[in-house]
């Protein structure tokens, strides 16, 4: 528990500048505090879903799997049916994400997986992480397409 809530500040912390390239926005004192109360209010596990939690709502829930990689990683192999949207597009590519269904993202490891999910459930997104990203989900030997 204590290293996902520094994982939620690492997450926060090294959005903020990729965020701050990617827009221009000014954000108001009730955006500031909304964050606040958002941070102050993490739930022990952040967020975060386990590669087999994740894949059994894949096969039971009609959900968006959304892969914020670079493209190389992209194209090195993903999870069947993600969409690409890479961390640093996904301010300018918001119109490309749903509203009205769950959103598993995930990354590498699971750190821009972390910036993404705190910048979806800002904007009012019912999104979760997959914990350890891509590598964990090919170590628990879940399937991968090219």
């Amino acid at each position: 528990m204590k290293g996902m809530k520094k994982l939620a500040w690492l997450g926060l912390l090294a959005a903020i500048p990729v965020l701050a390239q990617a827009t221009t926005v000014t954000f108001s004192a009730s955006t500031v505090r909304e964050l606040g109360n958002f941070l102050t209010t993490l739930p022990a596990d952040f967020y975060g879903i386990q590669p087999a939690a994740a894949k059994q709502m894949m096969d039971t829930l009609d959900v968006f799997i959304l892969d914020v990689r670079e493209k190389s990683e992209y194209d090195a192999g993903r999870i069947p049916g993600a969409v690409h949207i890479p961390i640093r597009e996904l301010p300018k590519r918001m119109g490309e994400i749903p509203k009205g269904k769950p959103i598993i993202v995930y990354c590498g490891i699971g750190h821009r997986g972390a910036m993404a999910l705190v910048f979806l459930k800002g904007q009012g997104y019912n999104v979760k992480s997959i914990l350890g990203g891509l590598k964990a989900w090919k170590d628990a030997q879940l399937p991968v397409e090219k």
